[in-house]
């Protein structure tokens, strides 16, 4: 599929107003202004009628907090909490349709014959708790399969995980033409391997028992065993069952490893000499399967070539890991790495940081980490000076340290503000911005802690909690300077807490002595509120671009364009699937945080546009968080 601007319809209506300014304005860098409000205090969504809805109303919107329902399968922990599950119905029509500045009203659903279905098409999820009824009418299965394997594994958003993963969790299969060549991998296999590499062995192995011959495909059955050893949630007599089919050495040790795990060293002897026989003679897991079996702890310079079988051994052994984990990329392989209660707490903290940055450790587990780092001399003392010299994980967990120990009112105002100024604008919104959290929820909104109020209400934007970010942004309004705090505005106005008459009066402060950075930021801001539904008049393109908003959406350079073909026509065609699948790559493995504000904005519309408002909304919040950057930062 390809396409040019010359191909592009002329009548189809203009979705991001400052795109051509936007473009020629770098977005993400420079400082931003902020916001003021009609009476010096926010202007919080309450006026009769709420936004002007610019994309077309879900069918049958679902509750903001619904949960996706946990998968069945005994064994692997609980995976993280989901978002909220919005309605997949496809829009219907109706004149306010055909004024879409974003996205063209999606056609009309047409009836078209089908192959064979896919026999991997179940899914634990269906209906309005996943993508609908048919989430891949219309879309080849051939395009489906190689779209759904370039899917990312590690990135930082919230959003665009708990996206994927209801994806990969649906009911419903793509269609196969009959003159199709048999893939090498099922769908079915490839969802269970995808969910396994993006850190889900619970939902893997959940979906894997709708579909018994995923797991006759090797390689996707070794990613779900090796998801489970590395988030220590194996079930050993259901992965010993799993491999029995196959003859590979990884079999064999996996056997011996579950033998050890259970204190049965004789059989896991009695597994070395078959070991031997179809292992390579310098597989570094022969000496420690050795060790398994009885023999004397192995000697673990480094994990440079570790694989999970010989990480779920070392845990086993409770060996300590070397500094050398932390050369690691694989946050999988990182957060078994933090896991081991017996590595070095500094270790554990670096490793464990950069696993939950890929959310492949949550909040929770990434703060009873920090609780083991011991400090030096007088250390919790000195925090400010602490956190001036390094930035690291081990900072971070100091001040957490130090909270625990001091009941002082104003040290413990200071001691929250540096956690919070340490987390980094893309992973404001996962587990190390959670952690953060964990000490300014026990510092309150008085004007006593008038200092910490901007930062404050921009992490809890970040997060989606509202309610609290409100409370810090009222306290940064009465005893800051506007021009302080005006970043804050739109991260309330994505969340909809904002009227739609304070706009002007945010545009005209944040635009106050901009330079062409910060202008550009101002565009992006503009462009996320329009996705989401925020009424953007005219004059405020042009104030903020100094030009009159395009006739159609150019795409930016950064863009892949037959993504960006591709989202614009399956979107247009009310093609849920593909949309999705579509707007997950065009975000890539950095997410909103890392993609081009228009990107994001038309991504957010997009899937607006089939009826995932919560998705968008969140997607959204992600990138307005980090566009949200204080002047000077």
């Amino acid at each position: 599929m390809s396409a040019s601007r010359a191909d592009r319809d002329p009548a189809d209506p203009a979705p991001l107003r400052p795109v051509l300014a936007v473009l020629a304005l770098p977005l993400l860098a420079g400082g931003l202004a902020v916001a003021v409000l009609t009476d010096g205090r926010p202007a919080f969504a309450q006026a009769a009628g709420g936004p002007i809805r610019l994309v077309p109303a879900p069918a049958t919107p679902a509750p903001d907090a619904s949960p996706i329902p946990e998968v069945p399968v005994a064994g692997p922990p609980a995976a993280q909490d989901a978002r909220p599950l919005p309605s997949s119905g496809v829009p219907g029509e109706s004149a306010a349709d055909e004024a879409n500045p974003i996205v063209k009203r999606p056609a009309a659903v047409r009836a078209e014959p089908l192959g064979a279905p896919d026999p991997d098409g179940a899914g634990p999820l269906t209906g309005a708790q996943g993508m609908g009824d048919q989430p891949w009418q219309g879309v080849a299965r051939s395009a489906v399969l190689d779209l759904v394997a370039d899917l990312p594994v590690a990135t930082p958003s919230p959003a665009v995980k708990t996206l994927q993963r209801r994806l990969l969790l649906s009911a419903g299969s793509p269609a196969a033409k009959p003159e199709d060549p048999a893939p090498p991998h099922g769908f079915g296999a490839l969802r269970v391997a995808k969910l396994a590499a993006m850190g889900d062995p619970r939902g893997a192995a959940g979906l894997a028992a709708l579909l018994p011959q995923a797991l006759a495909d090797e390689a996707t059955a070794r990613a779900l065993t090796d998801a489970e050893l590395l988030s220590d949630a194996i079930d050993c007599p259901r992965a010993i069952e799993r491999g029995k089919a196959f003859q590979a050495a990884y079999w064999v040790k996996l056997e011996l490893l579950c033998r050890a795990r259970g204190a049965d060293r004789a059989a896991a002897g009695d597994l070395l000499p078959r070991l031997r026989e179809v292992a390579e003679p310098t597989d570094p897991f022969l000496p420690v399967a050795e060790s398994l079996a009885g023999g004397a702890p192995p000697a673990v310079r480094t994990l440079a070539e570790a694989d999970a079988l010989t990480l779920a051994a070392l845990r086993t052994l409770r060996v300590a890991l070397p500094a050398d984990s932390l050369s690691l990329t694989d946050p999988a392989r990182l957060a078994a790495v933090a896991a081991s209660e017996a590595t070095e707490p500094a270790v554990r903290a670096t490793a464990g940081e950069r696993a939950a940055a890929s959310l492949f450790l949550d909040a929770r587990a990434l703060t009873d980490i920090y609780r083991t780092v011991q400090p030096k001399g007088d250390e919790l003392l000195r925090m400010a000076d602490v956190a001036a010299r390094d930035r690291s994980a081990r900072s971070r967990a100091l001040l957490h340290q130090a909270m625990l120990g001091t009941m002082d009112g104003g040290r413990r105002v200071a001691l929250a503000r540096l956690a919070v100024e340490l987390v980094e604008p893309p992973l404001l919104s996962g587990p190390v911005g959670n952690a953060a959290t964990a000490l300014l929820d026990t510092v309150s909104p008085t004007p006593d802690a008038a200092a910490l109020a901007p930062s404050a209400a921009r992490l809890y934007y970040a997060l989606g909690r509202g309610d609290v970010a409100r409370r810090w942004h009222e306290l940064a309004l009465r005893t800051g300077r506007s021009a302080d705090v005006a970043w804050l505005w739109p991260m309330g106005a994505v969340l909809g807490l904002m009227r739609p008459d304070s706009l002007a009066g945010w545009l005209d402060e944040a635009l106050r002595g901009a330079d062409d950075p910060a202008r550009g930021r101002v565009a992006g801001q503009l462009a996320l509120l329009q996705a989401t539904g925020f009424p953007v008049p005219e004059e405020a393109w042009v104030k903020a671009t100094g030009a009159a908003p395009p006739a159609a959406p150019d795409r930016p350079p950064t863009a892949d364009p037959v993504l960006w073909q591709r989202l614009t026509e399956a979107s247009a065609a009310g093609r849920v699937g593909e949309t999705v699948l579509a707007s997950l790559l065009l975000l890539g493995e950095g997410g909103p945080a890392a993609a081009a504000p228009l990107v994001t904005a038309r991504v957010v519309a997009a899937l607006r546009g089939i009826g995932l408002e919560a998705d968008a909304r969140a997607i959204a919040r992600e990138a307005a968080a980090v566009l949200a950057v204080p002047p000077g930062a």
